[in-house]
């Protein structure tokens, strides 16, 4: 099986060749599409990977029948409605980290820019001006800078800046003291960066929290000497206050690379000689236009040869988490998938049963599952407690203590209108899966194709007719257990088998003396 991809915006080719390697893929290239000619095209396609030129919106996403991925060749995901992509399941990924080295040396260049007037002389030259005294400088040796969100990019300037003898200031919520140290950096507050920093650089995304995370309030607390920098997102430092502060002289001066609205139209920096500004070049090298494009080719490619994106931007659990429980993932997936063949009924409730260190992330393999083996295949980790929450399913889970590691057993419950099931699976030390309870009875075997669930007498001659039955009608038995609680009660017979049995043999061995229950099951 194959699927097609559709690149655009001028997606490097080195992209375009990294997503041909894959033979899964087919892959097809639009330079540059309109947003009406998107909506005409995207139908086909699984797969969409964009620059920032392409608005993926709600509409193109309802037009994308069968998209399950869209990859975005940069950093920023504004371009795409990630609400609409995950109310469908589809993954949304990015490329984080392709651009770090551009736009950290771009942010250096501002700040050297900014401490020697470069841009300013260099215009006052070609405008058949000498006029030295003029620009008088800084030297960046020894004075402080402040880094305002200390990610791959943040921690890249901070090498710089140490390289240059400057003094580094950090505000991260989400980076430790110690960390920090490790990068010759002091953890501090936005509101110290502001007092104490001849320079601030901001490197953070833009959200709720962070949109005009620098005003009025913040620039009024800054030295007069100071330089603010801002090479991440338009937003996050107030464009409008900025602006009154250059004018007013609040600071010495700015260097903006990203803006509220791109292309940027607003007349509010118009005549300030003390803001230098570009349109929005921090990706804008060769080196990080191909970086970008690979990255993001090869998130798309191991999409399809895995099932899953462990980089994804709308994925409910962090890249580490999904490495570590990847194989855990695949098993709660297959256990949904047996439980609701088990019971046959509309599912009320799921459990998930095991120790205390369970990501939810196993909850949600285990309803994808279950609802995919119903029918809706739509349902993905990124929207399956979304389409639980639609159809009324309760969601728990449940500390039960195995005696086991975690990476021995867990499992899932079903709770139906009349019955419930429950499964177990572990996953062993070379990743091969197992389960280890299924139907009330003890058991380990592969969760792998076809397979027979017998509830049978304990007595002779009932497996062998089962076994007999198979072989007249040319169906190989892979593998089989036969397990009972004790001599003499009924017994739990698993088959799988390598070729497809048909509803009448099945009804043949239904009829055997001695058989009480048998289910055909899938994985």
């Amino acid at each position: 099986m194959t699927y097609k991809i559709l690149c655009t915006d001028g997606f490097s080719e080195a992209g375009l060749n990294e997503l041909k390697i894959s033979p899964l893929l087919e892959v097809t290239f639009e330079k540059a599409l309109k947003h009406e000619e998107l909506l005409e095209k995207i139908s086909p396609f699984d797969g969409l990977v964009v620059r920032s030129a392409s608005t993926v919106s709600r509409d193109v996403i309802e037009r994308g029948k069968n998209l399950k991925i869209i990859a975005r060749a940069g950093v920023g995901i504004d371009n795409i409605n990630v609400e609409a992509a995950t109310e469908r399941g589809i993954f949304v990924v990015n490329a984080p980290a392709g651009n770090t080295i551009s736009t950290a040396e771009l942010t250096f260049t501002f700040l050297l820019s900014l401490a020697r007037h470069v841009p300013q002389a260099s215009a006052s030259m070609h405008a058949g001006q000498w006029e030295k005294k003029k620009f008088m400088g800084n030297e960046v040796a020894g004075k402080t800078l402040g880094i305002i969100g200390m990610g791959r990019i943040g921690r890249e300037v901070a090498r710089r800046a140490k390289a240059f003898n400057m003094n580094v200031m950090v505000f991260d919520p989400y980076i430790r003291e110690d960390q920090c140290g490790a990068l010759g950096a002091k953890s501090a507050s936005v509101e110290e960066i502001c007092r104490n920093a001849d320079f601030i650089t901001v490197h953070t995304p833009l959200t709720k929290e962070t949109e005009n995370l620098i005003a009025w309030n913040h620039l009024t607390m800054m030295k007069k000497t100071a330089y603010i920098i801002n090479c991440a997102r338009g937003g996050i430092v107030n464009e409008e206050d900025l602006s009154r502060a250059l004018k007013e002289n609040v600071i010495a001066g700015a260097a903006l690379d990203v803006f509220t609205k791109e292309p940027y139209d607003k007349p509010v920096f118009q005549g300030l000689e003390n803001v230098i500004l570009t349109p929005h070049l921090g990706a804008s090298t060769k080196e990080a236009q191909d970086a970008v494009a690979v990255e993001a080719a090869r998130a798309v490619a191991n999409y399809f040869s895995e099932g899953i994106s462990m980089t994804a931007v709308n994925l409910p659990a962090g890249e580490t988490q999904i490495q570590e429980y990847k194989d855990h993932i695949r098993l709660a997936e297959k256990l949904g998938s047996l439980v609701v063949q088990l019971t046959g009924e509309k599912i009320k409730k799921f459990t998930l049963l095991g120790p205390a260190t369970m990501p939810n992330i196993l909850m949600l393999a285990a309803i994808k599952g279950a609802l995919n083996q119903r029918g809706d295949k739509q349902v993905s980790l990124i929207n399956a407690s979304i389409k639980a929450a639609g159809e009324g399913i309760s969601l728990a889970q449940e500390i039960v203590e195995t005696g086991q590691d975690f990476s021995g057993a867990f499992g899932v419950a079903l709770e139906g209108d009349k019955d419930k099931q429950e499964a177990w699976g572990a996953v062993l030390a070379d990743s091969t899966l197992r389960i280890v309870m299924c139907d009330g009875h003890h058991v380990e075997i592969s969760p792998e194709g076809s397979m027979l669930l017998i509830h049978n007498n304990d007595r002779p001659g009932v497996i062998g007719r089962v076994s007999s039955i198979l072989g007249d009608n040319g169906i190989n038995i892979a593998e089989m257990q036969n397990v009972r609680e004790r001599k003499g009660a009924d017994a739990l017979t698993v088959i799988r088998i390598d070729d497809p049995l048909s509803e009448k043999v099945l009804e043949e061995i239904r009829k055997i003396d001695g058989v009480e229950r048998a289910i055909l099951t899938y994985l």
